[in-house]
């Protein structure tokens, strides 16, 4: 057997483990990962008193709807912390609107971001500070929830004696290139943060939602807290394994149909989010990681594509065809079970193209540049190194 034929056997071979790696992990998700709708929301003897800490930055499109959607939520003793972290538009006047004409809203305004700190975390630091809640959701400024969502988290946690709750959004977008590309980007993550194994405290698995993450006090209290994290640029997988490890009982939902949120706008938008994130926590700071990481990921996820191309070789087409298969229904039963379209699960390769091409957008920017562009401000390379905790 030639070289040629054995390498084209070994790679339809590893691209087959990665895939049914990938179907047993969707299917662990959706066995172990239960929805916030089916949640019980038995009143527990006492409410406890939850306070919101939504940080936001130029947010004025939607700030003010998203913000509504809360405060509907008909929890009994809530309080609202808007943290205007430095906005240039009209987002810190909408949240004073807010706070008058709503007594459960305080406003804070940060005017200055202190040494050796990322914008968002200082803005929830801010914001614990000013909170009172034996419960803290912290939640970005464009989620939206449907009434009682908060409840139903709230008597989960208590009921099963939980110490956060990180929820998983419902992702809305505007294009189908849109769609297929953050299809692909969340099958990624679902692999990276191990979320069918957050509950084991035997593990290291630990994730957090930047959209909706439910945090007991005293869970905070007996970790490093934020302020540990605030280099951190993958601020909510870090806070949820920072978390854990402190020794908090952690749990995992899925959002659909309860919390939702317009992921990016545009293609533009997300190229320009996965900058910092595609740089820094997956790429290591470093090109020489991201371009091999690139050609592996690619090189697998194309593999039942690439298989059938091998046309003297009938076997590894047939194999191609049934990876093929695997892959496609891998992807629209990860897709469709956190809100997803089916036609855009099954852009799957368009997907992986994009998301490569993304990645190395972020790491040819980030090396360039040594260093990052987030909320308004410039961080380096050397700085952020320091502060990385995110682990997988």
């Amino acid at each position: 057997m030639s070289l040629v034929r054995m390498a084209a056997i070994a790679y339809v071979v590893a691209g087959a483990v990665w895939w049914i790696f990938n179907l047993t992990v969707v299917l662990l998700c959706r066995r172990k990962v239960r929805f916030v709708k089916d949640f019980d929301d038995s009143a527990p003897p006492q409410w406890p008193r939850v306070s919101l800490i939504i940080p936001a930055r130029n947010e004025e499109d939607g700030i003010e709807a998203a913000v509504q959607t809360r405060l509907k939520d008909e929890y009994p003793d809530m309080e609202a912390i808007l943290v205007d972290d430095r906005s240039t538009d009209t987002t810190g006047a909408i949240i004073d609107t807010l706070a008058s004409k709503d007594p459960r809203v305080t406003p804070v305004h940060v005017t200055k971001l202190p040494p050796d700190w990322l914008g968002k975390q200082h803005a929830m630091q801010v914001g614990l500070e000013r909170s009172t809640g034996e419960w803290v959701l912290f939640t970005d400024a464009d989620v939206h929830v449907v009434p009682g969502c908060l409840r139903k988290a709230i008597a989960h946690s208590v009921a099963n004696n939980l110490d956060v709750l990180a929820v998983i959004p419902e992702l809305r977008s505007k294009t189908f290139l849109l769609d297929a590309v953050i299809a692909q980007f969340v099958r990624t993550i679902v692999i990276m943060i191990r979320g069918w194994d957050f509950e084991n405290p035997r593990t290291r698995s630990g994730a957090g939602s930047g959209s909706f993450t439910l945090v007991r006090r005293t869970a905070l209290d007996r970790s490093p807290g934020l302020q540990w994290l605030r280099l951190e640029l993958g601020d909510d997988l870090a806070l949820g394994q920072m978390l854990k490890a402190s020794g908090a009982h952690c749990s995992l939902a899925m959002g659909r149909g309860t919390v939702d949120v317009l992921f990016y706008p545009t293609l533009r938008a997300m190229a320009q989010a996965t900058e910092r994130a595609g740089f820094t926590t997956i790429g290591h700071f470093s090109m020489a990681y991201i371009v091999p990481l690139i050609v592996l990921y690619g090189g697998l996820e194309l593999s039942p594509y690439v298989a059938l191309l091998f046309w003297r070789m009938p076997i590894l087409q047939v194999a191609g065809v049934a990876l093929l298969m695997v892959a496609q229904a891998t992807c629209i039963m990860l897709t469709t079970w956190w809100g997803g379209g089916v036609l855009p699960a099954m852009a799957q390769p368009v997907g992986a193209l994009m998301n490569g091409v993304l990645m190395l957008r972020a790491g040819l920017l980030g090396t360039f540049r040594g260093g990052v562009y987030w909320r308004g401000t410039f961080y380096p390379t050397s700085l952020l190194r320091k502060g990385r905790r995110v682990r997988f």
